[in-house]
């Protein structure tokens, strides 16, 4: 009788799993960005909306205003990635401006977007219209390139930036951990390719006939 009066007083107190799984759903989630879509948009008219429309940023829950990331977050170290093909682009003997200029302007709105987290605004709308220019660029190149081995390299780039653009906007929950990679990582690689083999894109008259920077050691 008195392990079944045991077994009763036990039963009655709270379960610590459900009292931390309360705590957890009660918790602001500013990690995560809310969803941009209703659940009955059909998934070919949000992918439509993804490539045709600049930027929209990332709707958080509980984030404070004025709150900004650490420059340690991945989401802004990783735009190293973007430095080496400007650095080789304007410091080739036949440089690309446009790629120089294009990626400047991504690395530059793109670290003050994910610095921002990501917030809906005139910047995010930048920063999206740079980004969708830069791919376009790196799709344009890529059709160019020199030979079989760099246009499956290139072509992978694309196909992994692309990919990852697509799958942490339909699932957000891989945004924090997917995007840094798929949209920084990858892209820096795949400019660099370009900028190292690819000729420029714009006419030959507005190409300058020397480095855009010269630097001891980098010059190509």
């Amino acid at each position: 009788r008195g392990a079944m009066l045991f077994a009763r007083s036990f039963s009655r107190r709270p379960s610590l799993a459900g009292h931390s799984a309360t705590m957890a759903s009660n918790t602001p989630k500013r990690d995560v960005p809310a969803p941009e879509w209703k659940a009955d948009v059909p998934a070919w008219e949000r992918l439509v909306s993804l490539v045709t429309t600049p930027g929209t940023g990332q709707v958080r829950r509980g984030l404070k205003p004025g709150e900004r990331r650490s420059w340690s977050d991945p989401q802004l170290w990783t735009h190293v990635a973007f430095v080496p093909g400007i650095l080789v682009a304007a410091t080739r003997a036949a440089p690309l401006p446009e790629l120089v200029a294009i990626q400047s302007a991504v690395l530059s709105l793109s670290l003050l977007y994910h610095w921002n987290y990501e917030r809906p605004g005139l910047l995010a709308q930048g920063e999206g219209l740079s980004a969708k220019l830069l791919f376009l660029y790196g799709a344009a190149q890529t059709l160019r390139s020199p030979d079989a081995a760099l246009l499956a390299a290139n072509s992978g780039c694309f196909a992994l930036t692309l990919g990852a653009f697509v799958v942490t906007n339909f699932d957000k929950r891989l945004y924090e951990r997917w995007h840094p990679w798929g949209l920084h990582v990858v892209p820096g690689v795949w400019s660099t390719l370009v900028a190292l083999h690819n000729a420029p894109l714009l006419p030959a008259a507005l190409v300058p006939s020397g480095p855009l920077l010269s630097v001891p050691g980098i010059s190509a």
